[in-house]
């Protein structure tokens, strides 16, 4: 696993795969990343009110071998139940986070207060668009359906179709000849 890595834009050399909304346009505003681990993300925001960034590019832009942006991407993509984002500013956040393909975000949770964050999906760019109130750091947990876990589901879907399909079938003959005997009966 790489060690933590850290990156820094300010106006002058944020790249276009991020989109700000300062809190006072005629200052300067930071956006400090820091990849702590695989699925543990720390964002620290000054003079923002609104962040569009694309999470899958954040990590590629991150000075990372390729091999490691590989591994981290597949593990999200793949394995990890949740990302953790630990984000950090002022006031009131806007967060749009762009998610890598396959990827999609069941429930966003403040792990600091266990509370259900309202979110919804930008199904057009594949992100998820929520807004933090901050006291102090707080703790977001995006809790994923990977790849695996939807076609996990997927498949037990079918097969509840198919099981239930099947027991209709049965019950609608077992109907069909009950009927045929009472209407020779009578």
């Amino acid at each position: 696993m790489p060690p933590p890595v850290t990156i820094t834009y300010t106006r002058d050399n944020t790249p276009e795969w991020i989109a700000v909304l300062p809190e006072d346009i005629n200052l300067d505003y930071t956006i400090q990343i820091t990849l702590e681990t695989y699925d543990r993300i720390r964002f620290s925001l000054t003079n923002i009110e609104g962040l569009l960034i694309d999470l899958q590019k954040a990590i590629s832009d991150m000075g990372l071998s390729v091999a490691d942006v590989y591994a981290i991407i597949s593990f999200l993509r793949f394995t990890a139940p949740r990302i953790t984002l630990i984000v950090d500013g002022t006031g009131v956040d806007t967060y749009e986070i762009i998610l890598p393909p396959g990827l999609s975000v069941a429930q966003v949770i403040n792990a600091t207060t266990g509370q259900t964050v309202p979110f919804f999906t930008n199904t057009a760019r594949n992100s998820i668009v929520f807004t933090v109130e901050f006291a102090s750091t707080v703790e977001i947990q995006l809790l994923v359906s990977s790849i695996v876990s939807t076609l996990n589901r997927a498949v037990s879907s079918i097969t509840t179709v198919l099981l239930l399909s099947g027991v209709l079938q049965v019950v609608i003959s077992e109907v069909g000849k009950l009927i045929s005997e009472v209407r020779e009966q009578a």
